[in-house]
């Protein structure tokens, strides 16, 4: 410690002895928060131990928590594999029994699908904007007896502009109710050829324009003028008849149409809805609204008319209104729609029938069991096998957790009560590592299987051969093809050994529970202990610290008295000396 003073008047080196006095003091602070830092030291050994029990308890539990069933239980866990799964697939779940099965497929499911009765869309005619049909900005080449006049079309052309170019051109351009374009030269004498390599606009393959034997062109795409940014309302919008707002019902969705429903946003609506059960899609080649049914099998897509006149429109219902526009009657065109198929499949020679090519265990009689079926079994596949089989690997992994868990708590205690260690020789945890090891090394009694010891199944300490004449009794070793062996042989003596009540796993899960127990465990009494300890010492650093400091101005204040008397008589002195 450090002072800020010394002899000015006695020329003695005060500090330094305050120095020293204080640092006798000090040293039994050192000593108190050597062993502060030991304790400290010891509960963070005790939390790492804590740690690596809770592990231990972890990786039993996984094992002995059957009890509870279901995913819990291990030991039943089981898989469900196709021997042909471009055929079928399978998965497995609670209750799956263990059995094979032949399978063959007849036919898949199918989707229904629904479409406009006829086109919805009016036909495009000169005042259609080109660009609403799709084409591009740019221009294309026609040539009259080999004479080249290109055609452009900017973005505010419409169909009449076009037309326009191409009479200047010497080329008949028509389109007929169903929207099929032709192009003809106006001189039947002459030959006429659409298209040139060097065409910057799209307008060919937008209209599919095909070269027919007579020297003329016709699109094998009709030209309609409702297109996808169409706001279904307005006068413009390009349906064969005006769409009222309102609302209308496809599956157990109702959709409403506003001033500003676009067709877009309304597929889009569709599209997003799980209630609807169907998918659309609006096909530009037919003017026609499509929906596709979400589910499989032969079922109708529920469509309903309702305050908005859309699906008469579409094409998809007919209804009846009173002048007020209420309904009167209404129907849906069940011509329209396209029936999805119902799967048809054999088990065992038994033919069953799903509406999905999901079939689960309700349909097929299978428990637990999931099949998805993928394709028509052909001639060459016959019946393709289906093996529900016990699922070993989510039991091995959990063995090796509980092996690799078990040899760590032993690491563990091992290190932490070695002599010089932090719990040298404390009895709780030698004892207890005492007891797991009776356990992993003792026979079963309670276990009325062929199984008494956990040797009996591949788990043992490693055996002595001519490589390794020292066997390890402390850890615990895996042999996987042993423990396998057993649980083919006999899966109910595995069981019982490891995951029953009285099994071996559950009597280290009750030690375990013991030293993990809430207060009175081992691991609770322990940190309160060394909680307690750290506290008290705490409290002692402080007082003594407190005490050092008390002693220390002591100190600096009889040596700063000291100084000032010596300064006094030093001043008194002079003064008999200057009087004499």
């Amino acid at each position: 410690m450090t002072i800020s003073f010394s002899g000015l008047a006695s020329g003695l080196d005060t500090s330094s002895w305050v120095e020293a006095l204080v640092s006798t003091k000090q040293q039994k602070i050192t000593s108190l928060q050597t062993d502060l830092s030991k304790t400290k030291t010891k509960k963070n050994t005790l939390t790492e131990t804590r740690t690596v029990f809770t592990n231990f308890r972890n990786s039993l539990e996984k094992i002995t928590d059957k009890k509870f069933g279901g995913v819990f239980d291990l030991f039943n866990q089981t898989t469900a594999s196709s021997s042909n799964a471009d055929v079928f697939t399978a998965t497995a779940g609670t209750g799956a029994v263990k059995q094979d099965y032949q399978i063959a497929v007849q036919q898949l499911a199918t989707y229904s699908k629904a479409t406009s009765k006829e086109a919805a869309s009016a036909v495009a005619d000169d005042s259609t904007v080109l660009t609403s049909l799709g084409f591009t900005k740019g221009n294309f080449a026609v040539y009259v007896d080999g004479v080249k006049t290109k055609i452009n079309i900017e973005e505010d052309n419409t169909l009449g502009d076009l037309r326009s170019q191409l009479e200047a051109a010497g080329v008949d351009f028509s389109i007929d109710a169903s929207g099929v374009v032709t192009i003809a030269s106006a001189d039947p004498s002459k030959e006429l050829h659409v298209g040139s390599t060097t065409d910057s606009t799209n307008f060919a393959a937008i209209v599919g324009l095909k070269h027919n034997e007579d020297g003329t062109y016709s699109s094998t795409n009709s030209l309609f003028k409702a297109n996808l940014s169409t706001v279904l309302t307005a006068e413009d919008s390009g349906f064969r008849e005006a769409i009222t707002q309102g609302s209308f019902t496809i599956g157990n969705a109702t959709f409403n149409i506003t001033d500003t429903t676009t067709l877009s946003s309304l597929i889009t609506q569709i599209n997003n809805s799980a209630e609807a059960q169907a998918t659309a899609y609006w096909d530009d080649t037919t003017g026609k609204l499509n929906l596709i049914s979400k589910k499989e099998g032969a079922s109708y897509i529920n469509i309903e008319a309702g305050t908005s006149n859309f699906t008469d429109v579409m094409g998809l219902t007919t209804t009846d209104r009173d002048g007020e526009g209420n309904i009167i009657s209404s129907k849906m065109y069940t011509d329209t729609q396209e029936l999805g198929k119902n799967a048809l499949f054999t088990i065992n020679g038994t033919s069953m029938v799903s509406t999905s090519n999901t079939v689960t265990s309700d349909v097929s009689r299978i428990n637990g069991v999931t099949l998805t079926l993928n394709k028509v079994s052909s001639e060459e596949d016959g019946e393709s096998t289906l093996k529900v089989a016990q699922d070993t690997s989510s039991l091995v992994s959990a063995v090796k957790d509980f092996i690799d868990a078990y040899n760590n708590t032993v690491d563990k205690i091992d290190e932490v009560t070695a002599t010089g260690a932090d719990f040298q020789r404390e009895s709780a945890l030698t004892s207890f590592k005492s007891t797991i090891r009776s356990y992993a090394n003792g026979a079963n009694t309670y276990n009325g299987g062929i199984y008494k010891l956990l040797s009996d199944i591949g788990i043992s300490t490693g055996d002595a051969n001519g490589n390794n004449l020292s066997t390890d009794t402390q850890t615990l070793q895996f042999d996987e093809e042993k423990f396998l062996n057993a649980l083919e042989e006999n899966p109910e003596s595995v069981e019982a050994i490891l995951g029953d009540e009285n099994g071996i796993l559950n009597q280290m899960e009750n030690a375990v529970e013991q030293m993990l127990k809430s207060v009175s465990g081992f691991f609770d009494v322990k940190t309160t202990t060394l909680d307690s300890e750290i506290t008290k010492t705490e409290t002692r650093i402080k007082n003594q610290q407190e005490k050092v400091s008390a002693y220390q101005t002591q100190l600096e204040k009889k040596f700063s008295n000291m100084e000032l008397l010596i300064s006094q008589m030093q001043q008194n002195y002079s003064s008999f000396l200057t009087s004499s």
